[in-house]
């Protein structure tokens, strides 16, 4: 198997790749910062005897032929694309600065349809082949905080049913998580009462899943019900929340 993974250098991303090669995935891994893949790169061909390659690209500023032509450079076929990135903001509430507003957007939407693009043709027809992409919970209803990461976030979702859609008869699985919350750099030292989840447990559910029904999963699955409460609240309620 031989899986690209977006967003591979930190966090789920990171964990995503090392559990990947230890189930013997030959990855292809794309993050901003070359000093962060290159040494993972080592460590994952050392440890699991698997080949690894990588891709040092911005996201805000991707060129997806050039994404494409470097994979395909070193690998003739791809089983797996991951899109995992995902970039928050403490700003990002009310009227935000237009340049991180444009960031925001391109890292946590556009990125991932424009890499799914130029992929998709051949994942379309591949047994076995799937397209996994991840969400967020901040997604599930506007909020004052978070506004621009949780419509991108959204708007990510949507294309991604489209896509499930457009391959409801083909041999490709298309899946989608919306993440709780996770003991990562972007979740930082905030406090909440609610479970904070790992990378390694959520990377192994994710993994776990290859094979599986195409759709739209929670991560972990109890943030179904505390979603479903949140949607439900009444307006009158839910404006007062500190959220």
């Amino acid at each position: 198997m031989r899986s690209l993974v977006v967003g591979a250098s930190a966090g789920l991303g990171r964990a995503l790749a090392e559990e990947l090669a230890r189930r013997g995935h030959d990855l292809y891994l794309v993050a901003s910062d070359e000093r962060d893949l290159e040494p993972l790169a080592r460590d994952l061909t050392l440890v699991h005897g698997v080949t690894v390659h990588t891709h040092a690209a911005d996201l805000a500023a991707l060129d997806p032929t050039d994404l494409r032509a470097g994979y395909d450079q070193r690998f003739d076929d791809l089983d797996c694309l991951f899109l995992v990135a995902g970039l928050g903001d403490p700003d990002d509430s009310g009227s935000v600065d237009p340049v991180l507003l444009d960031r925001l957007i391109a890292v946590n939407f556009a990125a991932g349809v424009r890499i799914v693009n130029v992929f998709l043709d051949d994942l379309a027809t591949r047994p076995g082949a799937h397209i996994v992409g991840v969400g967020s919970v901040a997604a599930a209803r506007a909020r004052r905080n978070n506004s621009v990461y949780g419509a991108s976030k959204r708007a990510l979702e949507f294309y991604f049913e489209a896509i499930r859609h457009y391959l409801a008869d083909a041999p490709c699985r298309v899946q989608f998580y919306r993440l709780g919350y996770m003991a990562t750099q972007m979740f930082g030292d905030r406090e909440t009462m609610l479970p904070v989840a790992r990378p390694e447990q959520v990377a192994r559910a994710m993994v776990d899943r290859l094979g599986g029904a195409s759709g739209v999963r929670y991560l972990p699955n109890w943030w179904r019900w505390v979603m479903l409460l949140i949607r439900l609240l009444p307006w009158p309620i839910f404006k007062r929340l500190d959220v």
